[in-house]
């Protein structure tokens, strides 16, 4: 994945033209400059496409992943209070709880030196805390390790990864055919039905039939004068729902959108990283020694349980971190559309078709642009010149200011940005905390062979893992599991 990308950037620069299906005309920017003015300067003067948003409400509906404008502003402010600090602190516990939980998990199963598929496990543990903390949902993904399933997570298994990877030519010219069409006739081609969207739809079915019955509960519980104990989504949401204010209102169908997009975008991509992020460290022994080290230092330090700060307080830890997501991103491309005639400024000139150099790119309304933030974290001239490799001391050196910010997370585009950033960012960051900091302190990861090669399989929401010469048999991240020797 990202070959050809990089191919064409070291041959055109951050900023080029490519041929779609039936002569479509894409944009792609890697450039930083660029990339600023259109997730943060730009505002919604560069949504998300119709048809990519179609396809998206095809799997979540009208949720804060799908919706623009006014409504997305309302959404967001709706939700804010769910991930605001304070309520983030007391998720900390739910966090550690269920890291507690896989670490004894995974001892019943590890003998000396077993392989295991680690995105199995972090998958189960994200969400069954996705489910608990947001909305008091009980998943069980953890207590069903031989193969029981609940109907939403069988619903959501894999969901992303089987929908997505390996289309048919069928399937991709289903796909490209939707960009010709006028937005009022999707509906129309919706019924059109392909493996991908048939997986989509029993998603949403699904995790509609398990919102309407945690939602229902909790206003049942608001009506009879009970005011909730926390703000996380479903008190939001039921809160909302129940109010005379049209600016802090949500219907029914949007709050099952929430349910829906919650799960599915605080489950796989926090699970993926995290299996990502001990992938990494298998690979390179030396830094995770320095994290254990790190860890039991700072446990040794307390006789409570760790706080936010703790981890925080974690240089080596959080550069591991934050140069997977860089190497990793959780979306490897965002699409966006230009809503208007635009000219979208340059930080280095291009040379042009016609021979002369370019300081910005005048584009036309309805303009496709593809954003390659797989490229872009990749640029030497803001990583370094090994920004090929991993390396997380590049997070943990002085840096001078950067002449251009992007994202909500150490200059990444990982989280997007923006008015469309992940309002629930720092939440996956530190749930991906707590989750490596105990399997840390307990596990040794190593590869499973000398010759093991693990492949980047993107996905809409994550950058799957698939094992060279096995992708048959689906995503996985199989590792060798030993019990720490400072256990």
């Amino acid at each position: 994945m990202g070959d050809l990308e990089m191919a064409w950037y070291q041959q055109y620069g951050g900023a080029y033209r490519v041929g779609g299906c039936f002569g479509q005309d894409v944009l792609v920017i890697s450039d930083p400059k660029a990339l600023q003015y259109i997730f943060h300067t730009s505002g919604y003067r560069y949504p998300k496409s119709p048809e990519e948003d179609h396809f998206t409400g095809i799997m979540l509906g009208p949720g804060l992943g799908t919706v623009a404008g006014e409504i997305h502003q309302r959404q967001r402010k709706i939700l804010g209070p769910a991930f605001s600090t304070s309520q983030l602190r007391q998720f900390l516990v739910v966090f550690q709880s269920a890291a507690s939980k896989l670490v004894e998990k995974m001892k019943d199963s590890t003998q000396t030196g077993k392989v295991l598929d680690i995105y199995e496990w972090t998958t189960k543990t994200s969400l069954d805390v996705i489910g608990k903390t947001s909305f008091r949902y009980e998943f069980n993904a953890m207590d069903a390790m031989d193969g029981q399933q609940t109907e939403l997570e069988s619903a959501l298994h894999n969901m992303l990864g089987e929908s997505q990877m390996w289309p048919s030519s069928a399937e991709l010219l289903y796909l490209s055919l939707w960009r010709l069409l006028p937005d009022w006739s999707l509906s129309l081609l919706q019924r059109v039905s392909t493996r991908g969207t048939r997986r989509l739809v029993h998603f949403r079915a699904t995790a509609g039939k398990a919102a309407r019955e945690v939602f229902q509960k909790q206003v049942s519980v608001l009506a009879n004068g009970d005011r909730p104990s926390g703000k996380n989504i479903i008190d939001v949401l039921a809160l909302s729902h129940l109010t005379e204010d049209s600016k802090r209102k949500m219907t029914e169908e949007e709050i099952y959108a929430q349910f829906a997009t919650f799960i599915m975008a605080g489950h796989d991509t926090t699970a993926v990283t995290a299996a990502w992020v001990l992938y990494e460290l298998a690979r390179n022994p030396s830094d995770q020694a320095k994290i254990r080290e790190e860890i039991l230092q700072v446990k040794a330090n307390n006789d409570r349980t760790l706080s936010s700060n703790d981890y925080d307080s974690m240089p080596t830890l959080n550069a591991a971190i934050k140069e997977t997501l860089r190497l990793h991103p959780l979306n490897h491309v965002l699409h966006r559309i230009a809503a208007k005639d635009d000219i979208i400024p340059l930080g280095e000139p291009i040379a042009t078709t016609e021979d002369t150099i370019a300081y910005e790119v005048p584009v036309s309304k309805g303009q496709i642009v593809t954003a390659s933030v797989y490229t872009y974290n990749r640029l030497p001239s803001v990583w370094g010149d090994d920004a090929e490799q991993w390396n997380p001391q590049r997070f943990l050196r002085p840096r001078e200011r950067e002449q251009v910010s992007l994202g909500v997370f150490s200059n990444l585009m990982s989280f997007s940005g923006g008015v469309h950033s992940c309002i629930g960012w720092r939440f996956a960051v530190m749930e991906i905390q707590a989750l490596v900091t105990e399997l840390l302190g307990t596990f040794e990861f190593g590869l499973p062979e000398e010759d093991f090669v693990l492949l980047q399989s993107p996905g809409q929401r994550a950058v799957f893992p698939l094992v060279q010469g096995r992708i048959h048999e689906g995503v996985q991240m199989p590792l060798r599991v030993t019990i720490s020797k400072s256990e």
